[in-house]
């Protein structure tokens, strides 16, 4: 090879060995910008900046690592969306909250949130005593914590308020408020009983039939008017908290009834009570007489704007059928609760199967919470299948074993010691001597032992 030839070839290897320095030069180069772009990408992306931390992952070739930043700026933007919502809850605007964390789907607790402006919006209707709303929107969550007990209080001081107009006599009021409750307790019947109410004093001439046959004699504080069916006293001041009673004797006590219960209402201070006291016995027929002697009560209630409420069914010896069975037979055709039932020395006729309550009869005063006061001499209480069949059938039954003084005397010690009072909604019940209660549920052994 020449002179000139090994020139030239000793200048292409220089080139080339400088050709492949420069080139690894290049590639170290861009091998530490790499890194350094990497490096300032994933510090944007622990820093939070996902859009530029995305933009360096992009211009990397990374797709993968740029779409991890765009789910995180979803992932920010919803959080950013969480927080607002959560604003607009703090402040109580409780539709626009739910709207905004039904928009985030299943982001995080977003669901549970949503239910949670349900609820709080539920409580400022229940403040506002606003319980229909309150209890419509409750009824959507019904796994929400703290709904049920909400739910619950909301019914119940409805039902409250329908009570409160239904014996004020605000009667529309009262159609709208059991309306809005629905099917709680007996508010649909009590409902109907108010539309009732209204159809009969639509109907009633301008000059009402008064329930009375004859001119009533005033008495103080009420007055007392002579019916066929017996004695009807009425309160002057008839009113919201005035009370009913249905007094019915039993084979032979129809004289008594008209003594006993006169000289109750001739008493300094009679209850607030329209009080019907019949003349004809209590036995057979019970059903015809409870008919007859409820529409005469209720008549008696009607003219004196009285809703008629809080009922007391009392019966002496037979007469303890036609009482027990009109609990029975009101709440099963009208939905009316009888409160309590005061049976006087029924004794015996506890026997008598025919005339006693059945064992549906059972279930229906058991039903209406029906509370039976069952005056007797000792020895009778569970040995008597009719209180056994009520006590069996889940009602509430107090035997009152009275120490003495007759069957006339079991009777008149009811209004004497203060047991007529007690029951129709003033003062205390009646503890003396001549009293022991014995209340009874299915393991009871009274008669037979304490």
């Amino acid at each position: 090879m020449t002179r000139k030839g090994r020139r030239i070839l000793a200048f292409v290897l220089l080139l080339t060995v400088l050709l492949l320095g420069a080139l690894v030069a290049w590639r170290f180069l861009r091998t530490r910008q790499r890194q350094a772009a990497l490096g300032r990408a994933e510090a944007f992306y622990t820093a939070g900046d996902y859009a530029a931390a995305r933009d360096v992952f992009l211009s990397l070739g990374l797709g993968e690592r740029a779409r991890d930043c765009d789910e995180q700026l979803v992932i920010e933007e919803k959080k950013t969306e969480y927080r607002a919502a959560e604003s607009l809850l703090q402040t109580g605007d409780y539709l626009g909250a739910k709207e905004a964390f039904l928009a985030l789907g299943d982001f995080e607790d977003a669901a549970q949130r949503a239910q949670e402006c349900d609820f709080r919006r539920a409580e400022r209707y229940a403040e506002d005593d606003r319980h229909a709303e309150a209890i419509s929107l409750l009824g959507t969550l019904p796994d929400y914590p703290g709904a049920k007990a909400l739910l619950e209080s909301c019914r119940e001081t409805l039902y409250q308020r329908a009570l409160e107009a239904t014996y004020a006599c605000r009667l529309d009021e009262a159609v709208r408020r059991w309306g809005e409750l629905g099917d709680y307790k007996d508010s649909e019947s009590l409902r109907q009983r108010c539309l009732n109410r209204i159809v009969a004093m639509n109907e009633a001439p301008e000059e009402p039939v008064r329930y009375s046959e004859y001119a009533g004699y005033d008495l103080g504080k009420g007055v007392l008017y002579y019916h066929r069916l017996g004695l009807i006293y009425v309160p002057k001041d008839a009113g919201p908290e005035t009370r009913c009673m249905i007094f019915y004797p039993g084979g032979y006590d129809e004289a008594l009834a008209n003594n006993y219960l006169t000289e109750y209402i001739y008493s300094p201070d009679p209850p607030n009570a329209i009080m019907l006291l019949c003349y004809a016995n209590g036995f057979g027929h019970e059903a015809d007489k409870v008919e007859d002697s409820w529409r005469t009560l209720e008549q008696a209630a009607l003219e004196n704007n009285v809703f008629l409420h809080d009922l007391v069914l009392c019966g002496a010896s037979m007469g303890a059928y036609t009482a027990c069975q009109g609990a029975a037979i009101l709440y099963e055709n009208y939905g009316v609760r009888t409160r309590a039932v005061m049976t006087f020395d029924a004794g015996m006729h506890w026997e008598m199967d025919g005339h006693t309550l059945t064992p549906t009869q059972c279930d229906s005063t058991a039903k209406a919470g029906t509370l039976f006061y069952l005056f007797e001499f000792g020895g009778v209480g569970m040995n008597k299948r009719a209180i056994e069949l009520m006590v069996a059938h889940g009602n509430n039954v107090t035997v009152v074993e009275c120490a003495g003084g007759g069957h006339y005397g079991i009777i008149t010690d009811a209004m004497e010691y203060g047991m007529l009072d007690w029951v129709l909604g003033r003062g205390e019940r009646p503890v003396n001597s001549n009293y022991t209660y014995y209340p009874l549920d299915k393991n009871s052994t009274y008669p037979y032992g304490v």
